[in-house]
């Protein structure tokens, strides 16, 4: 008799891998092999459609959902594969932007319980084979996959994509790429295929040779973000001095970036995915960002959300803040991972009307212990959050740290009114 007999049986097992989020590093397998042997028993469903690959240290995410949108929108049966979730699993999956449902998560489950048992997967490789398998079962045109960690052992560059994308470049995850801009970077440059176009974001220096030189030695053509000078103007964009112009609903100016990174993959791809600038335009113009990207939580309040985690989104975050108001004049309500926490990063929570730091479950949340030395910081305890919520509807708030504080905050705010 089969274990999943109902959706509840997957979140059981879901539930009992290890999960990046609270155990760290040892929840990665930072490897090809299991991935590579578990979809080639599938039938490898990965070479089935076209594919675009997006890595980066900020910003993949939302060049992610700006591509889907584009395609969708131009009529295009599109995948999505991204991570983590937010609120919910199915959120991993999309195609043509609705999240895999229930019965379709069972269905894989149920098809692939004993390669599971055969093949021992971590928490991000069952999502991607899930991906792969999910795409392929809806026959998508085009599917857009968002790597987890790095790229060159990235579960998800068991791929051959059309066009590989790499947004930024930044130091995150050095536990597990690299304790260096150098060595960052080249996991990064892992996702380089031969012979395939590469889409460099907001890159400089040293990080941008090196790119260029994996890219010259796998025949790969490079297009950079940088040569359509991109310009930035209270959420307009303009491209090509000034004769693209775009009046995006973004609140942070480095999305700039990624509106370019998902142009010139459409100018990549046209050939065999034709969109008129018009229409991409129009896509561009009427999205709403991606989820906990200096989100606005709160209709009725000035507060929001960014899951900025490291130095690059923390700085472009605050930028946006200060667009609004002066950050002395602002709240912060904050959570961060410990792996994250360092004297640098501290200071970007410094200057504050206010802040609150929120304790996390898991073995890598940070503890207020761990900073309360550091900084003129108050313990928001999950007795008190309500009133002093209530306290400030009248404040500009921004909640941050974390894309893991994310639905802790959502569940807050929602009981807020």
């Amino acid at each position: 008799m089969s274990r999943f007999n109902s959706i509840d049986d997957v979140w059981v097992f879901l539930n009992s891998i290890p999960l990046f989020q609270k155990a760290g590093v040892s929840a990665v397998n930072y490897s090809l092999d299991n991935i590579s042997k578990f979809c080639e028993a599938l039938g490898n469903p990965q070479k089935e459609y076209p594919a675009i690959h997006v890595a980066g240290t900020n910003g993949k995410g939302t060049t992610c959902h700006l591509l889907e949108k584009i395609y969708s929108d131009a009529g295009y049966n599109t995948g999505l594969f991204i991570s983590p979730h937010l609120i919910r699993y199915n959120e991993r999956v999309r195609v043509n932007q609705r999240e895999i449902t229930d019965q379709d998560l069972l269905r894989f489950f149920q098809r692939t319980e004993t390669l599971l048992d055969d093949i021992k997967l971590s928490y991000f490789e069952i999502s991607t084979a899930l991906a792969f398998w999910y795409f392929a079962d809806q026959k998508v045109d085009i599917a857009i996959i968002e790597t987890g960690l790095g790229g060159r052992l990235d579960s998800t560059n068991i791929i051959s994509p059309e066009v590989s994308v790499i947004t930024s470049i930044g130091m995150d995850h050095q536990s597990i790429l690299g304790d260096t801009i150098e060595e960052i970077t080249a996991e990064k440059a892992g996702i380089i295929k031969p012979d395939t176009p590469l889409v460099i974001g907001n890159v400089t220096g040293v990080s941008k040779r090196i790119l260029e030189a994996t890219a010259l030695q796998k025949n790969s053509k490079c297009y950079a973000v940088i040569d359509l000078k991109p310009e930035w103007n209270n959420g307009s964009v303009t491209l090509k001095d000034g004769d693209v112009q775009i009046k995006t609903l973004f609140k942070e100016a480095v999305n700039k970036w990624n509106v370019v990174s998902s142009w010139l993959v459409i100018d990549v791809l046209k050939s065999s995915f034709p969109i008129n600038e018009a229409q991409r335009i129009l896509s561009i113009e009427k999205f709403t960002g991606a989820p906990g990207r200096f989100e606005k939580i709160h209709s009725d309040y000035e507060w929001f959300f960014s899951g900025s985690h490291n130095a690059q989104a923390l700085e472009s975050s605050l930028q946006a803040v200060q667009a609004i108001k002066s950050i002395s004049e602002t709240v912060l309500v904050f959570s961060a991972m410990k792996d994250k926490l360092n004297e640098d990063m501290l200071e970007y929570f410094k200057g504050f009307k206010k802040a609150y730091f929120v304790e996390q479950d898991g073995e890598r949340a940070a503890k207020f212990s761990d900073i309360k030395d550091s900084l003129d910081v108050e313990l928001m305890e999950e007795t008190q959050k309500e009133n002093i919520l209530n306290e400030l509807k009248t404040e500009l708030v921004i909640f941050m740290g974390s894309f893991y504080f994310y639905p802790i905050v959502k569940r807050w705010t929602a009981n807020v009114s």
